[in-house]
């Protein structure tokens, strides 16, 4: 079936991300893991957590590519005469035993249009115009960056966090895919719209809600990684030191310098 969205293999992402750029993220996540805040004795590490602006930056470093400063286009980075992409970061669940629920991700917003009467169209269910009407939205967003930036290729590169691990994949953007995106009236309710055709069921669903006035994309990260779709950046045991911070800074005399060396080692060792 054709689609909005189409997963990349791993080994098709590795011809976006050569070595280099692996070894760039992996330097700007053990880099910024040295930040994270140190335990006290005993105490239970805390999840990772990175704003997407961060990994946004790492993947710019990474890719050798330019940020899209404009707002009034959709994507955030570019490679000039190769590609486009929007970064998109997006957390994921674990069950009782650490590893990828079988549940879908967060949600990322694809389309918004708040000045729609969603309510309206709702209750008289005219869910057909609602899709298109967010549908035509991304479609002239998308089309703007092939026209004016000059790249034939899009790309959602997707960073799928979950407590010490980032699932790096993306998917390639078919524009004109966005011409047979329709209505699943089977599932819609009365809050919400599903739609068909934006990504294969396996690997996710596209729902419209009412009350987000906006159309929203969550993956299903289990199946991208068990089925070879990402590229794992593994962090179980870059776990901060466990430290009294404020005992540190006494034995130390107020020493600011000495402090930043020591807790430096720790995560050296601990690495």
């Amino acid at each position: 079936m054709n689609n909005m969205l189409t997963p990349l293999t791993k080994n098709e992402l590795l011809q976006i991300f050569d070595d280099t750029a692996l070894n760039v993220l992996e330097l700007c996540m053990k880099k910024y893991l040295l930040s994270q805040p140190e335990r006290l004795v005993g105490q239970y590490p805390l999840p990772i957590q990175a704003p997407k602006e961060y990994i946004e930056q790492w993947i710019i470093q990474a890719l050798g590519s330019t940020p899209i400063n404009n707002r009034s286009y959709s994507l955030d980075i570019i490679k000039p005469n190769e590609f486009a992409a929007d970064i998109k970061v997006i957390s994921c669940k674990l069950n009782v035993y650490g590893e990828l629920s079988d549940t879908t991700s967060g949600e990322i917003s694809l389309s918004q249009n708040p000045h729609m009467n969603l309510n309206h169209n709702f209750i008289q269910q005219n869910y057909d115009t609602i899709t298109n009407n967010l549908i035509e939205i991304l479609k002239d967003k998308l089309s703007k960056v092939t026209k004016e930036l000059c790249v034939n290729k899009l790309y959602y590169i997707f960073i799928l966090r979950t407590d010490t691990k980032f699932h790096l994949c993306a998917a390639n953007i078919n524009i004109d895919n966005l011409n047979i995106i329709s209505t699943n009236k089977e599932k819609t309710t009365s809050t919400s719209i599903f739609i068909n055709n934006i990504i294969d069921d396996n690997f996710g669903n596209a729902k419209i809600y009412k009350s987000k006035k906006r159309l929203e994309l969550r993956l299903k990260p289990k199946y991208w990684v068990e089925n070879n779709y990402t590229i794992t950046f593994n962090f179980n045991d870059f776990i901060p030191p466990m430290v009294n911070l404020r005992k540190l800074v006494e034995e130390k005399n107020n020493n600011i310098s000495e402090c930043l060396q020591y807790l430096i080692r720790g995560y050296i060792k601990n690495e």
